[in-house]
């Protein structure tokens, strides 16, 4: 079979159909309350979150940056389990609060969990929302360039890229401004479903295309040794990367939404265990087979090729049939992560920027009315970005690079749970300190300079230590918001003990 635009195009209209098929059920039952809008109605069971969960977990990232990452960095990349293991952890051991918090003061956003508990203020709020803004613009770019790439990819030709990001956006666009979170979230579902046998069933071919697993990893040893031996000059950039995506993602604002979307705690932890095994499993193991033995049935990558597009390329090679299959997945894993990101940017804008500060007394109509408006706004700047040259290098570093912002949420996060000395002053000032140093490092030439370490490590060790030495120095929050706010957990929290059955009586034997 060749491969064409037109075969690839009829295939992703196709399932745009059934998408907006979802959408238009979804428009049915959308209310213009924001809960309904940017939270699903908080009524999402273990099915659906962890669908949407996964979803969102398997965007471009997984699903074309891992097996890519594994092909040009090999055991490089192993760290990426740990990511599977604690980040579900971390989802019910933080989640289930953001969950207990979020249900008794109606909080949408992480800015409305941090500005209520530090005093009701707005430089807290304004600092929380913008972080969490710009730290999905690079993670929101590569799921546009990432389908691109598997476009490219399917087709050999790097001027079907534009034509890509297009595309994605648009299928995007068509299905978000319709239907809310809630066709979202049940879009994920179908999405997870697609992409994540495309992962099992691309392992199972590498292996068989490879001619058995052994002799797979023999060709790859031979052909690539050097990638697959650990090296200890390696180790700091095995911690940074495991320290960003191990505890950062659990803080980027969508994943941060979505616990406050289960229908209850016990869903969240429900979810969190069935999507770190799926995950692991799937997302990482799958990606090592493709990645790995792959790299010794595609040595080399055509000219200008990025390795995001190395699965397409494998099948436009060996099976062009399933580059169709694989593009379109492509464009699901993307889409349910974009739709995701552009929704939650949304909530944060109109809710932390637009009204709390400035128009409280905005109804919620008008604010999911603006709500909508922005993620065009929001689309059109992703946009412009995704097509820009700049957007092309690797997926992997450029998710990083807007995850590792979410690292300094992580000290007032925990202030704000565990530490009755937590002061409005040392959020503020963390939050400031550590987004610009941040900022700095990251996408200017002084983050080379810094040893070991890649400069999230300093980041997050910078803006701990702000937020313990400003806290200490200055007054705590009231004593009242606190106990309030630690009654709530503790209530939510406990696990009644079950009570103890009566000592049997003796028979009358």
């Amino acid at each position: 079979m060749v491969l064409t635009f037109t075969n690839i195009a009829l295939a992703l209209g196709a399932y745009l159909v059934v998408v907006l098929g979802i959408a238009y059920v979804a428009m049915g039952r959308l209310d213009v309350t924001p809960d309904d809008y940017y939270l699903a109605g908080r009524g999402l069971g273990t099915l659906v979150l962890t669908g949407t969960v996964l979803a969102t977990w398997f965007s471009t990232f997984a699903f074309l940056g891992g097996p890519g990452t594994f092909f040009s960095s090999g055991s490089g990349w192993l760290w990426f389990g740990l990511f599977n293991i604690t980040g579900p952890i971390l989802i019910w051991v933080i989640g289930t609060r953001f969950w207990l918090l979020g249900r008794k003061f109606d909080h949408v956003t992480p800015s409305d969990l941090l500005a209520q508990f530090y005093e009701d203020d707005d430089s807290v709020r304004i600092l929380v929302a913008v972080i969490a803004i710009l730290a999905l613009v690079p993670y929101s770019v590569i799921q546009l360039t990432g389908a691109a790439q598997a476009l490219v990819g399917a087709l050999g030709a790097q001027q079907y890229f534009s034509t890509g990001v297009l595309l994605l956006m648009g299928m995007v666009a068509l299905y978000l401004f319709v239907g809310g979170l809630r066709a979202v979230a049940w879009i994920d579902t179908l999405q997870a479903v697609i992409f994540m046998p495309a992962l099992i069933i691309t392992a199972a071919a590498t292996v068989y295309w490879s001619g058995g697993l052994s002799a797979g990893w023999s060709a790859t040893l031979a052909e690539n040794p050097e990638l697959w031996t650990f090296s200890a000059a390696g180790t700091g950039s095995w911690y940074t990367g495991a320290l960003v995506w191990t505890m950062a993602w659990v803080f980027i604002p969508h994943m941060w939404q979505r616990m406050l979307m289960a229908k209850n705690p016990k869903v969240i932890a429900r979810t969190a265990a069935v999507s770190g095994t799926i995950s692991l499993w799937v997302i990482t193991f799958s990606a090592l087979l493709i990645g790995g033995i792959g790299s010794s049935l595609i040595t080399e990558l055509p000219e200008g090729t990025a390795a995001d597009g190395f699965m397409t390329i494998l099948y436009a090679e060996f099976l062009p049939i399933g580059a169709i299959v694989i593009t379109v997945a492509a464009f699901a894993a993307g889409m349910s992560t974009i739709s995701s990101q552009i929704l939650t940017t949304s909530s944060i804008f109109v809710r932390d920027i637009a009204k709390k500060p400035f128009r409280p007394d905005m109804d919620d109509s008008k604010e999911a009315r603006i709500g909508r408006y922005f993620t065009i706004f929001f689309s059109l700047v992703v946009l412009g970005i995704a097509l820009s040259p700049a957007a092309e290098q690797a997926i992997i570093p450029l998710a990083s690079d807007g995850v590792a912002l979410a690292l300094v949420y992580i000290p007032c996060v925990l202030g704000m749970l565990f530490w009755d000395e937590a002061s409005t002053a040392g959020a503020k000032w963390s939050l400031l300190i550590g987004f610009v140093f941040l900022q700095i490092a990251i996408w200017t030439p002084v983050g080379s300079l810094f040893p070991v370490f890649g400069p999230p490590v300093y980041g997050l060790a910078l803006t701990a230590a702000v937020y313990y030495g400003v806290s200490k120095a200055t007054a705590s929050v009231p004593e009242d918001r606190q106990t309030e706010y630690r009654e709530i957990l503790i209530k939510g929290m406990r696990i009644e003990n079950p009570p103890r059955a009566a000592d049997p009586q003796p028979s009358d034997d």
